[in-house]
């Protein structure tokens, strides 16, 4: 039987859903934007990769065509809908007469489109995604494998003496970036080898600067990159972030900082913790919440946990 998962975006939430790759233990295909396919690469699960480029089909009607014929190309005897957007739904739609999906997605049309519709009444976006599968295991969501596959790489930025600290100082809603200056005193009160990933312009900028620190080492990454880099680190300290969550796929130890959203993503276990200011989202025009967040704190949760 010829499946596959439909999961478009965001980054992070296409790490999560990798979860329901292991207990399925067959190779499956996998339907995702342009924008994140590198974050698949590899897998040993995953088939084939089907890429859209989505935002750019908007505005150009020729790629729109290209795109569309590309999907009618495509034929699965079942195709899981793990966004449960009209546009997801539409997709699938294109490519199997048996889609199953959530029967309270995050839109409600897209329910219409469902073949089959799985209520979903699990809190964690991680056991919502076995939800769809029918394969509820608590147990193994809190103990998984690995999750993400990498082309190796060396990296001379590594501390063969000192702790490898990563820290993840982007995000999409300024309300969840912990300040550049709290992320400078953090470095310094380490101690440990530092090293910043950046991709953007705006994370460059903020990366040299919290590279004041003796200890801190700003780098430009790809995502191939960034999945080898965290996998052979110490700690991950990030924000709530897509980039983040790769510690957690691939059993690193992590921190993560949460500011005006709250921790409804990931089960914590072992490797995976994290601060929070307040349980809901709050409001994205408060944006100095995430500040209330210690350096303190941080550290003491370094001490006794990672």
């Amino acid at each position: 039987m010829k499946e596959a998962i439909i999961k478009l975006s965001s980054l992070g939430d296409i790490i999560h859903s990798l979860v329901v790759l292991p207990l399925l233990n067959k190779k499956i295909d996998f339907i995702v934007d342009s924008s994140f396919k590198e974050i698949l690469d590899y897998h040993p699960l995953i088939n084939n990769i089907t890429d859209i480029s989505l935002r750019k089909a908007k505005k150009q009607k020729t790629l729109f065509i290209q795109e569309y014929k590309k999907l009618k190309n495509l034929q699965y005897d079942k195709v899981y809908d793990l966004q449960g957007l009209l546009k997801s739904a539409i997709i699938g739609k294109l490519i199997t007469k048996n889609l199953i999906g959530y029967h309270n997605p995050r839109e409600k049309i897209a329910s219409l489109f469902y073949n089959k519709k799985i209520l979903s009444k699990k809190h964690y976006a991680i056991e919502r995604y076995l939800e769809l599968f029918n394969m509820e295991n608590e147990e193994f969501l809190k103990n998984h494998p690995k999750l993400l596959f990498y082309k190796d790489k060396e990296f001379s930025c590594l501390s063969k003496n000192k702790k490898n600290i990563i820290f993840i100082i982007g995000a999409t809603w300024k309300c969840k970036k912990y300040p550049k200056e709290k992320w400078l005193q953090l470095s310094n009160e380490l101690k440990e080898n530092i090293i910043i990933p950046y991709y953007t312009e705006e994370e460059k900028k903020d990366a040299f600067f919290i590279a004041k620190s003796k200890y801190v080492t700003p780098i430009k990454v790809n995502l191939n990159d960034l999945k080898a880099l965290i996998s052979k680190s110490d700690l991950l300290i990030g924000n709530d972030t897509g980039p983040s969550f790769i510690a957690w796929a691939n059993n690193v130890n992590n921190i993560i900082l949460y500011g005006c959203t709250y921790n409804n993503k990931i089960i914590e276990n072992k490797f995976s913790k994290s601060i929070e200011i307040q349980k809901g989202l709050i409001d994205k025009r408060l944006l100095q919440e995430i500040n209330k967040i210690r350096i303190s704190e941080v550290l003491n949760l370094i001490e006794k946990d990672c």
